[in-house]
């Protein structure tokens, strides 16, 4: 049972969005020398956060307990990142409890850098899945069940069949929602749902939040920025201008539901009042 105020799941708060769209905001955990890197949350009014892991061996603070803190400043709903290639089930667990303890309800599994005592992001979903029933990782009776949402990610840069096939696997594991890593070329969001329904004979039943890699110059991202972007980019057009755009070609084919992804640098840096205009732009009409 959670000793703290929980609040809604992401696929309630999906139901229940009187917005134009719905966005979930990436936050980046800050490092443990510099912990007031967490207000920078407060400025943001996104209808959800989206706390992301910490990669490598950065020393961060953990996203479950940034999770906490954000949600229970902003009050707005927070969703924990684990990479569970970083975990043994025994440990995924004992983490679990304690997001649940402190009435966290949304977590996104993703694989990290696993290792032969790991587990997969698809194993976890099951194992969170049996949580909520109440079994722990070794069928034993838990004495309260947990409550989370649970959630993973997709990646259509990488080859559709691999992909298509592992995202049903995670729908069948027991994911909620997915995560979509950010694309620029809208029409392969189009295609990619074309071929999962051709390939596994049903669409995707359980809501996407795609991703929308915000871009300032100077920038970086994940995904290969398109040259006429680049250029527009040198040429003085916003990063606003450019995101705004990106929204509209979404929306045009009937998707309103966002995993937006505040600009970052090399330094580490995240450009999140722009992140806030953008929110602000959309969610005003």
């Amino acid at each position: 049972m959670s000793i703290f105020p929980s609040r809604s799941k992401l696929t309630e708060d999906l139901r229940n969005s009187r917005r134009k769209c719905f966005i979930a905001c990436d936050f980046s955990p800050p490092k443990l020398d510099n912990p007031q890197g967490l207000k920078l949350a407060t400025s943001l009014n996104p209808d959800m956060f989206s706390v992301s892991y910490n990669p490598g061996q950065s020393v961060k603070l953990n996203p479950v307990f940034a999770s906490f803190w954000i949600q229970n400043e902003t009050k707005i709903s927070s969703a924990f990142t684990l990479a569970t290639g970083n975990m043994t089930p025994r440990c995924l667990e004992k983490l679990l409890l304690n997001a649940h303890v402190l009435g966290l309800t949304n977590a996104v599994f993703v694989m990290g850098d696993a290792s032969s005592k790991t587990i997969s992001a698809t194993k976890a979903l099951e194992l969170t899945a049996r949580m909520n029933f109440g079994l722990d990782v070794r069928n034993n009776q838990l004495d309260i069940p947990t409550n989370f949402c649970i959630g993973s990610t997709i990646d259509i840069s990488k080859n559709w069949d691999h992909e298509i096939s592992l995202t049903k696997k995670k729908i069948d594991s027991g994911a909620e929602f997915f995560l979509a890593q950010a694309q620029f070329d809208i029409s392969k969001v189009v295609q990619f749902l074309e071929s999962y329904r051709d390939k596994i004979g049903t669409h995707i039943e359980i809501p996407i939040l795609w991703g929308v890699q915000m871009i300032t110059k100077g920038s970086s991202s994940f995904s290969s920025i398109p040259d006429d972007m680049k250029r527009d980019l040198d040429l003085g057009r916003s990063g606003l201008d450019i995101a705004l755009e990106i929204f509209d070609q979404y929306f045009a084919y009937g998707i309103d539901s966002f995993y937006l992804l505040p600009p970052f640098f090399r330094t580490g840096k995240r450009n999140y009042a722009l992140a806030e205009e953008l929110i602000s732009a959309l969610t005003s009409n």
